[in-house]
């Protein structure tokens, strides 16, 4: 009976190790998953944070970017007209205010370096011994070829402060347009981040390895391997050689955990932590667990289920919130499989049929994208929320996207992002995200308006008149093109200065614009100089018609600078076409000629050809 008993004994000690063996097992499972899952969580909400501040150093680079180059493409014209230096520095001291107004006091304006000589937007007279062409923003502009670059920090000579110049190199192979940016608001974004205890340091670098802005601002401008200590150097390595945002290394300082972020191609947001201090956290979490984990071991599977599908749960939230940017203001989640629909994002008064979830998604998507968009998009938006051809689209790709204006007339992006495949390669689950672009669709309307328009006359320019004339050429339409400019116009701004001046070329355009239909193309070429092309006048006696009233206006316009001066236009025309080989520089050069024989007349006159 003893032995009998000391083998049950046995027995039941065996069993009961054998259990706390397969329970230590298992707690080393859940502890291990509820340890991976915090850490990852941590590292997805730092990720974020510095996916949050790349967004706000790219905006603040983005709008300088912009306007070089907006402000290069206009100059680059300039120099294939041969205008002189003069007309470019005005334009630039025209783009400056511009600028000032679109863009925050964060620059001193647009300058540049063009035909040989240096021009300042904003007024600056530089000392005798300046040298443009040695100076880092021409230097940098000259081997970037062309494309726009970002040059190492440096101290203004206008200003005293440190800046950063924006440059592009153009069509001439030597002259420049540059920006100068204020670094004080990345200095001051980068030592707002320093706030958080969390963070080692924090600092923006270029493509080149310098530093534009770090917590420690004694480091600005210093280049993060040449000038730093062991661990820079080590950092610089990684930042070369990684694609990655998110790296761990060990260094003689300790372990760091690094987040790396783009920043427009030009510059990399770099944080750095303690990776015992970012994680230390999940000590505390690790003990309380398992203390609460061996006080209630007869629950340990239920508790591991729990804990799995929570994981579970954890991962298709972590894989929907990097799925989905904060830019997006409607997010629906869709299953195809179950043909469901689950709204995870709708801002009141734009969602309209996404306020809820919903079935059948197959038979809705085109009612909804019959209420989204707007009556010419409607056909377009259907075609691309058809799901019968959606994953045809988006074989090979985890994303597709379309524009369109919505019922509120407003510019919008559509997009498409898979979320969850099939072994097959099948689709299972994608997002639906909508995001509201029409702020960006006006910025560059503007800039666009910026780069077509007369400064000084409010019509268009040389490039976009010619080009739009070119355009319903090709068309096969005809008309009247004509050139015309103001006799003796040297004369006035002798007499009565360049404002005067200034006062009569605007006072042409406007009756070129009064005399000419909405639909013709009125441009300004130069100086006095302007061209008009009337479409659909194809015979003299109408043209004359249209030339009377512009006379006409020219003989009631009124500038009391002037006196009893009046002003006289010569005007050449011509008709398009002449022939069956006519094009518009043969067009351009018969009205020229006309222009010049109208010269020999005086008051208006107009000579066909």
């Amino acid at each position: 009976m003893h032995r009998s008993k000391q083998k049950l004994y046995l027995r039941r000690i065996g069993i009961f190790l054998l259990i706390m063996t397969i329970t230590a097992g298992v707690m080393i499972g859940i502890f291990y998953k509820l340890y991976d899952a915090s850490k990852q969580s941590i590292i997805g909400s730092w990720r974020n944070k510095t996916k949050e501040i790349a967004q706000e150093f790219s905006y603040y680079i983005k709008m300088p970017m912009d306007a070089v180059s907006f402000s290069a493409i206009k100059v680059n014209e300039m120099l294939k007209d041969n205008v002189p230096e003069n007309e470019v520095g005005r334009y630039l001291i025209d783009e400056t205010q511009v600028y000032s107004t679109i863009i925050s006091d964060n620059t001193t304006g647009i300058y540049g370096y063009y035909r040989g000589t240096y021009l300042d937007g904003s007024g600056w007279t530089p000392p005798e011994d300046y040298e443009p062409t040695s100076r880092p923003w021409y230097i940098d502009a000259v081997k970037g070829d062309g494309e726009i670059v970002t040059v190492k920090p440096y101290k203004n000579l206008q200003t005293f402060t440190m800046m950063m110049s924006v440059s592009q190199l153009l069509d001439d192979g030597e002259s420049v347009v540059s920006m100068d940016i204020f670094i004080d608001g990345v200095q001051k974004m980068i030592e707002d981040i320093s706030e958080d205890k969390h963070i080692q340091e924090a600092f923006v670098i270029d493509k080149n390895g310098f530093i534009v802005a770090h917590t420690d601002s004694n480091k600005i401008a210093v280049h993060l391997s040449y000038d730093g200590n062991e661990t820079d150097r080590e950092l610089y390595e990684i930042l070369k050689k990684e694609d990655r945002n998110y790296v761990e290394f060990s260094s003689s300082d300790g372990s760091n955990i690094v987040f790396i972020e783009d920043v427009n191609g030009v510059w990399k947001t770099v944080v750095v932590l303690d990776k015992r201090d970012t994680f230390s956290s999940l000590k505390s979490i690790y003990v309380m667990s398992g203390a609460v984990l061996f006080a209630i071991a007869m629950t340990l599977i239920l508790l591991f289920m729990y804990l799995n599908e929570k994981h579970r749960e954890n991962v298709e939230l972590s894989r929907e919130v990097e799925a989905i940017a904060d830019i997006y203001m409607i997010v629906l989640k869709i299953d195809l499989v179950r043909d469901t629909v689950k709204t995870l994002r709708f801002n009141k008064g734009d969602a309209r049929s996404f306020q809820s979830s919903f079935k059948n998604y197959r038979h809705s998507a085109l009612k909804m994208a019959d209420q989204i968009a707007s009556g010419q998009f409607k056909a377009l938006l259907e075609r691309f929320m058809d799901p019968n051809t959606l994953e045809k689209r988006l074989e090979g790709i985890n994303s597709i996207s379309q524009e369109f204006i919505d019922y509120n007339n407003r510019w919008m992006r559509i997009r498409f992002i898979v979320v969850d495949r099939d072994e097959k390669g099948s689709l299972q689950q994608v997002i639906l995200a909508f995001e509201s672009i029409d702020e960006d669709k006006k910025r560059q309307e503007a800039f666009k308006k910026l780069s077509e328009t007369d400064r000084m006359t409010g019509i268009r320019n040389r490039g976009s008149g010619e080009s739009m004339i070119k355009s319903r050429l090709a068309e096969g339409r005809s008309g009247m093109f004509c050139v015309m400019d103001a006799d003796n116009f040297k004369s006035i701004n002798d007499n009565y200065g360049h404002k005067v001046g200034d006062k009569v070329i605007i006072e042409m355009a406007k009756c070129m614009q009064s005399a000419f239909r909405d639909s013709d193309v009125v441009f300004r070429l130069g100086g006095d100089e302007f061209a008009a092309f009337a479409d659909g006048v194809e015979n003299e006696s109408v043209g004359r018609l249209v030339i009377g009233r512009f006379f006409e206006a020219i003989n009631n316009m009124s500038i009391p600078e002037l006196g009893d001066r009046k002003v006289s236009i010569s005007v050449g025309a011509a008709f398009y076409p002449s022939s069956n080989v006519d094009t518009f520089d043969l067009l351009y050069m018969r009205a020229d000629e006309g222009a010049y024989e109208s010269k020999r007349y005086e008051g208006n006159f107009i000579t066909f050809k």
